[in-house]
């Protein structure tokens, strides 16, 4: 009779002459020791150790089948030792753990796991004391710097619902950017070449006043200077420049799409009190010439370094460029840079370049 066993592993053959004195009992015992002798190559073979199901799978199947032949070759007389091995397999088969990573951790050294926690609860505890700092710190400002400051952002966000802030910042500057996105599609269904289009430097932002009321401050503009804001898009810069240092002869702003320009000339009137004058245009600053500017702004770091690069090329030596997140190469001397201390967690840097 040939008895087969579909547990875990291939089958098993096991061979036994029945005979009529044979015991019905015994007969399925020797079944049941060929099961549990399969069984044991995935149990573990020491109470503290345990073997992964498919750890020398090989090996130990082979082990196993050839305990299971020679236990059931035996003679229907030898029953008496038989029970006892598979009792014992049993035995073994009952102390088989169901939590493998628990039986893993029982050989890791403590000292390790202990230092493994003391490093978790460490970072975790640096992590927590920074998360009340992240956007508490601010730019250190003048009283006229923070007073322009505040005329621009009230200029920008003036009405209640403009002022709400959300994930991305005030519902304001939502709007806005939601404009400048329709702004970007409208001008990109135009274009019938994808080599023409312009993608990645029309993607709009609004860099921090304060960020550059101090990049202001670290040029050194003189009464008389002219201003260039480069990517102007909703005009914020542009007309922070000209709030945070009313010294400047004029600002300008280029900004690339049409509908921003329009939307630009929407907030001078809207930004209170004393500030240079203004002036917004449509044109691709790539193509523009700098050279009647004496300070440049640079603000946005989505800028084309090599549109960027093209238009700085026109710039007179001594002229100013301050920039974020952007460093120039050869042609520029860095004078300083300034350092965003908001607490974010990706930190801006500006910079202050004055042109060989």
């Amino acid at each position: 009779t040939t008895f087969k066993s579909y547990l875990y592993t291939p089958s098993i053959s096991v061979q036994y002459p029945i005979t009529e004195d044979t015991d019905d009992s015994i007969t399925v015992i020797f079944y049941l020791a060929a099961c549990i002798t399969q069984i044991q190559a995935f149990a573990p073979s020491k109470a503290d150790a345990f073997i992964p199901p498919r750890a020398n799978q090989s090996y130990m199947l082979q082990k196993s089948a050839a305990s299971t032949s020679a236990h059931m070759m035996m003679a229907p007389q030898d029953a008496n030792e038989v029970i006892p091995a598979a009792l014992t397999s049993f035995s073994s088969l009952l102390a088989y753990s169901d939590d493998p990573l628990g039986d893993q951790l029982k050989g890791v050294n403590g000292a390790v796991l202990g230092a493994i926690f003391v490093t978790v609860i460490a970072v975790g505890a640096g992590f927590v004391a920074l998360l009340p700092k992240v956007g508490t710190a601010s730019f250190d400002l003048t009283a006229e710097e923070e007073d322009a400051v505040l005329r621009v952002e009230g200029g920008y966000d003036s009405k209640d619902w403009e002022k709400e802030l959300t994930e991305q910042g005030t519902k304001g500057y939502v709007n806005r950017k939601r404009k400048a996105e329709e702004a970007k599609e409208s001008y990109q269904s135009t274009v019938e070449s994808l080599k023409e289009m312009k993608d990645k430097s029309l993607r709009y932002s609004e860099a921090d006043m304060g960020f550059i009321a101090c990049l202001l401050r670290a040029a050194e503009p003189q009464v008389g200077n002219t201003m260039v804001d480069l990517g102007s898009g909703a005009g914020r810069s542009t007309l922070g420049a000209a709030t945070i240092f009313p010294g400047f002869k004029k600002v300008t702003g280029i900004e690339f799409l049409q509908p921003l320009v329009k939307l630009s000339n929407t907030y001078k009137g809207k930004v209170r009190g004393k500030k240079a004058p203004v002036e917004f245009k449509c044109a691709d600053f790539a193509t523009e010439d700098l050279s009647s500017y004496d300070v440049v702004l640079a603000s946005t770091r989505y800028l084309n370094a090599a549109e960027l690069g093209s238009a700085l090329s026109t710039l007179q030596s001594g002229a100013k460029v301050m920039t974020i997140d952007q460093r120039l190469g050869s042609g520029f001397k860095l004078i300083t840079t300034v350092d965003d201390p908001s607490g974010d967690l990706v930190l801006n840097t500006g910079y202050v370049y004055e042109r060989s």
